[in-house]
């Protein structure tokens, strides 16, 4: 999956956004039903969290392997119920336009597990266009937040 979005908020407003992990839940979209972090520290390389999602049909487990303040926020996952992927990245960039603009540069990539590689097309069409939301929704409370 490949999104960018321009998001008319300075790039460190945004990425407070997607530091709040417990705030997830209000932008992730609506299948999101809980965001845990599992670390202490919750933030930067190596901090873990959880996201459960369909009221507990299904759990992500995730640790962060990018993060740069204002700049990247990326994660793999390490433990998935239930078992769709075998691997799963998320990465997103994060660059000013100017001082009061920036631009969410969204990439993830996923292997299948065996049982669900005929089911690949659907899902990557279903993540493709649950994304476009997500990122909406984190630009409209990093905007929200910015006045």
């Amino acid at each position: 999956c490949i999104r960018d979005s321009d998001c008319p908020t300075p790039v460190s407003t945004v990425y407070e956004v997607f530091k709040d992990n417990r705030g997830g839940v209000r932008w992730l979209g609506w299948f999101v039903t809980r965001v845990e972090p599992t670390s202490d520290p919750e933030c930067g390389v190596g901090a873990t969290r959880e996201v459960t999602f369909l009221w507990g049909l299904g759990k992500l487990k995730e640790r962060f392997i990018g993060w740069e303040e204002d700049r990247l926020w990326s994660f793999t996952a390490v433990g998935f119920r239930p078992k769709v992927f075998t691997a799963f990245v998320e990465r997103v960039h994060f660059e000013a336009v100017d001082e009061k603009n920036c631009r969410i540069i969204y990439r993830m990539g996923a292997d299948f597990a065996p049982l669900y590689r005929p089911f690949a097309p659907l899902v990557l069409r279903f993540l493709n266009r649950a994304i476009v939301p997500t990122l909406e929704g984190a630009r409209d409370i990093a905007v929200a937040g910015g006045r």
